[in-house]
C-alpha cells in the first residue's frame, strides 16, 4: 500500500473566488473557525514510516463516486495536549500518488479541543473552511468525478452548512474510502477520541462492503495500533481507539 493524504499548510482566509468554482452553499451564517488562541492551527500532514490511516479503502475497479457520514467524536486532550487527526472520505491514495479528498481536522492545540473543516486535492495544499464544527456534530461528505471535473462536498447538517467546491483534474481513481488519518511524525501524539462511526458509506453508488475489494488498515505507531476497525456491515463500520 503506497499511502498518500492531507497536507495542511494555508488556511482559507485570504483565497479569491476563483479558486472555488463552485458557489459555497451555507444553510447558516459561517463562523471563523479558531482556536482557544484565536489562531488556526496549522500541520504539516506528511507521510511518514509509521502507518498514518486507520478504515477502509476499495479497489478492484474504477471509482468515480464515493459518500457517507460519520459522527465527530468528543476529543480527550488531557494526555495530548497538541495533536491531530482528520477523519474524511475521498477517492484514490490507496496505491496512487493523489487524493481526492474533504473532511475536517480535529486538533488538540494547548490541551483545547477544536475541529477545523478542509478540502483537498493532494499533492495540492488544503483549503479550510471557517464553518464551525463541534463535537457530537453528524457530517455528510461526497467526492465524484464526471469526465476530468471533480466535486467535493461536505456538509454539517448539525451545524446547517454546506460547502461545495470544484476542480479539474485527471487522475487514476483506484480506490475509494473512508479514512481517519493521523498527520504527520511531527504531531507528538494522537488525542483520544473514542470511536467514529461511519454510516451509509457507498462507492459507485454500492455499499462500501461489496463496492470493490475490501481493504482494512489502522493507524500505528511503530508497531504500536492506535485504532480497530469494526467489520463492515453494508456501509457502516466503527474505528475505535484502541488505549485508555
Amino acid at each position: 500500500m503506497t499511502v498518500h493524504g492531507h497536507r495542511a499548510l494555508t488556511a482559507l482566509a485570504g483565497i479569491t473566488s476563483a479558486l472555488l468554482t463552485a458557489a459555497l452553499a451555507a444553510a447558516a451564517p459561517a463562523t471563523a473557525a479558531t482556536s482557544a488562541g484565536g489562531a488556526f492551527p496549522h500541520y504539516d500532514h506528511l507521510p511518514h514510516s509509521n502507518q498514518i490511516w486507520g478504515g477502509y479503502a476499495v479497489t478492484g475497479q474504477k471509482f468515480t463516486s464515493v459518500s457517507g457520514s460519520w459522527n465527530v467524536p468528543a476529543l480527550d486532550c488531557s494526555t495530548a495536549r497538541n495533536s491531530a487527526v482528520s477523519p474524511w472520505i475521498g477517492l484514490d491514495g490507496w496505491s496512487s500518488s493523489t487524493v481526492e479528498q474533504i473532511g475536517f481536522d480535529q486538533d488538540c492545540t494547548n490541551g483545547v479541543a477544536g475541529y477545523f473543516p478542509w478540502v483537498e486535492m493532494y499533492p495540492a495544499n488544503s483549503i479550510y473552511f471557517t464553518e464551525t464544527v463541534r463535537a457530537g456534530d453528524h457530517i455528510t461528505a461526497s467526492v465524484s468525478v464526471s469526465g476530468t471535473s471533480f466535486t467535493l462536498t461536505e456538509s454539517d447538517t448539525t451545524q446547517g452548512w454546506t460547502k461545495t467546491y470544484k476542480k479539474s483534474g485527471s487522475d487514476q481513481l483506484s480506490s475509494a474510502e473512508a479514512i481517519v488519518e493521523d498527520l504527520g511524525s511531527n504531531i507528538p501524539a494522537v488525542a483520544k477520541f473514542g470511536a467514529i462511526n461511519f454510516t451509509g458509506v457507498t462507492a459507485n453508488g454500492s455499499p462500501l462492503a461489496s463496492a470493490g475489494t475490501l481493504n482494512a488498515t489502522s493507524v500505528e505507531r511503530g508497531n504500536t495500533p492506535l485504532t480497530a476497525n469494526s467489520g463492515v456491515s453494508g456501509g457502516n463500520f466503527t474505528l475505535s481507539w484502541l488505549h485508555a
